[in-house]
């Protein structure tokens, strides 16, 4: 049985691997006694009724790596063997006696499994003193009981790591949880704290959590640890936060909450502060030809009255459509996948630690090339000149690393480009890639309309300012103008990749999160690239990948600081 509750491989020699086993499984007096059904999870057929015992010397038995799952398991084993417990939805109202009987406990888990998780709570009302006496715990999860208070003895777990109090009804966290030496990660997301205390010594506290509780102000010694990287903040009524607070890397919280209680000012890529940049030149409203396409469809759906609000929204876009495969008979065009035609002064970029013999490091993933010269004529926010090439690590590192797994780069001048055929890579080049790069394609660029989706309005608020302030109150509007203007107008252009149009999105729109992570007002912000799942590209479940640069920094052509992000279901 593995540490992941309730799986059990059970592999005889005979069985149809299709058929999954429901059972028990008992340990007594030198048996394994197995008994349950064998059936199909997928099929309505009649199961299989199995019973199998087989001799096992039990005293034999490492149980150093098992997960109880309950306390009716642990009987007939030594206390002292039982280092690993998840219960799940227990009844009782203060810890069983015989859980302090399990002195070399390392972890425990109490975990409320409900549908109606917000509401409903563990009957789960004590934790007794005599918890502290459990020093060997690293992790401690309780979630969702009905639990006010936790016993001062919590802070004499010296050795906790994680300590996770989700969902419950604490108003108090006992001080010595504040001084815990070990402790990395701390979780009292959903409870009722008021207060955090002032005197804070957690030297390797990591993340913290206190999203959703009844917080107004946070000390300042806590923004002071060392090794503070990440702190979620949403769902309190905040009316302050220490200076020291904008140190943090990552500072989880709504983008009016940012605005308000900390130095959001983006200061450039370059640290020295942004650039002025013409607003104009991202939207269509000033394009003649692209504004007569926005006035024909308000016009064919009778929205003159909200004219001059959604023209206020459209930008100014260039798409681009696969054409054939790359065959690399061209140096520097507009391409999707394949290989990068790099100068060939500039080596192929790399990243990370590859643990095979032989390779040092990892490839990135070549995304795109853009033709900046080719497409100059179209618009007026990129370099006229040169090329930019897109590169990324993979995409399961967007969420899980501390700096941005992307890299671009701006070649001003094409004297230098070499064809990307000399590149060759195999699977273990990569992080992770089946293959050896994606399929390339050749691509057009064409000019056009971008309408917003207004399926996510609610987060991406920042969409209704100026000539668009008045929008955001109608909700029947915004959800008519799904049918009546957004599908009518980007159906003029149907495109696989794109530069500067708006993203569907179902939460923050890609802008808002560049925004949330790199500061700077998310209209400041604009999506460099769209990538969609084309090809043997697919994001996701067939999503589309951003790339993200503030236009300040595209003002300057400074593409240091690029922000990616994707999309999918």
């Amino acid at each position: 049985k593995t540490n992941a509750p309730y799986f059990m491989d059970m592999i005889l020699e005979g069985f149809d691997s299709a058929l999954d086993f429901y059972g028990t499984l008992n340990l007594n007096k030198g048996w394994i006694l197995i008994s349950g059904e064998l059936k199909h999870g997928w099929e309505n057929k009649p199961p299989l009724k199995v019973s199998i015992a087989t001799k096992f010397e039990t005293e034999q038995l490492n149980w150093s790596h098992y997960c109880f799952t309950s306390l009716e398991e642990t009987e007939g084993i030594d206390p002292i063997e039982v280092q690993f417990l998840s219960l799940t939805s227990p009844t009782f109202k203060k810890l069983p006696q015989k859980i302090f009987e399990f002195r070399n406990l390392k972890e425990l888990s109490i975990i409320q499994n409900s549908e109606n998780w917000m509401e409903e709570k563990l009957p789960l009302q004590e934790i007794q003193e005599q918890f502290g006496d459990l020093n060997q715990l690293t992790q401690f999860h309780l979630n969702g009981a009905s639990l006010k208070n936790l016993p001062e003895s919590i802070g004499e777990l010296k050795n906790l790591k994680n300590l996770s109090l989700n969902n419950c009804l604490l108003t108090h966290i006992p001080s010595g949880i504040w001084k815990l030496p070990k402790l990395e990660y701390l979780y009292l997301q959903n409870n009722r704290l008021e207060s955090i205390p002032e005197q804070i010594e957690l030297p390797e506290l990591k993340v913290l959590t206190v999203s959703e509780n009844l917080l107004k102000t946070l000390p300042e010694s806590l923004a002071d640890q060392p090794q503070l990287k990440t702190l979620e903040l949403e769902g309190n009524p905040w009316e302050f936060l220490p200076e020291a607070y904008n140190a943090i890397e990552k500072i989880n919280l709504s983008i009016e909450d940012k605005q308000r209680l900390l130095n959001f000012d983006y200061l450039g890529a370059d640290g020295k502060g942004v650039t002025v940049w013409n607003e104009a030149i991202f939207l269509s409203k000033k394009d003649p030809e692209l504004r007569t396409q926005i006035e024909s469809v308000i016009q064919d759906h009778h929205l003159e009255k909200h004219s001059k609000a959604l023209m206020h929204l459209i930008k100014k876009a260039i798409g681009f459509d696969h054409v054939k495969p790359e065959n690399y008979t061209e140096v520097g065009n507009h391409r999707f996948g394949g290989m990068p035609d790099l100068p060939l002064s500039m080596p192929y970029p790399r990243f990370g630690d590859n643990w095979r013999d032989g390779k040092g490091d990892y490839v990135y993933e070549f995304i795109a090339q853009i033709n900046c010269e080719a497409i100059a004529h179209l618009q007026d926010y990129l370099p006229k000149t040169g090329v930019l090439f897109f590169f990324l690590e993979t995409i399961h590192n967007l969420y899980e690393v501390e700096n941005q797994p992307v890299k671009v780069i701006y070649v001003p001048t094409f004297s230098e480009l070499e064809t990307g055929k000399r590149f060759h890579f195999t699977e273990e080049d990569y992080f992770e890639m089946l293959g050896t790069g994606y399929q390339g394609f050749q691509a057009n660029a064409k000019k056009m309309n971008s309408a917003p989706s207004f399926y996510a309005s609610y987060p991406n608020n920042y969409l209704f300012k100026h000539d668009a302030e008045g929008l955001e109150e109608d909700e029947q509007l915004l959800e008519a103008l799904y049918d009546s203007f957004e599908v009518p107008l980007n159906e003029l252009n149907p495109f696989d990749h794109a530069i500067n149009a708006h993203a569907f999105t179902q939460h923050e729109s890609p802008e808002l999160q560049a925004s949330l992570d790199l500061k700077g007002n998310p209209e400041d912000w604009m999506i460099l690239l769209t990538v969609k799942s084309r090809g043997d590209m697919q994001w996701g479940d067939a999503g589309d990948l951003f790339f993200v640069i503030h236009k300040s920094d595209l003002a300057k052509a400074d593409f240091s600081n690029v922000f990616v992000t994707m999309e999918s279901s």
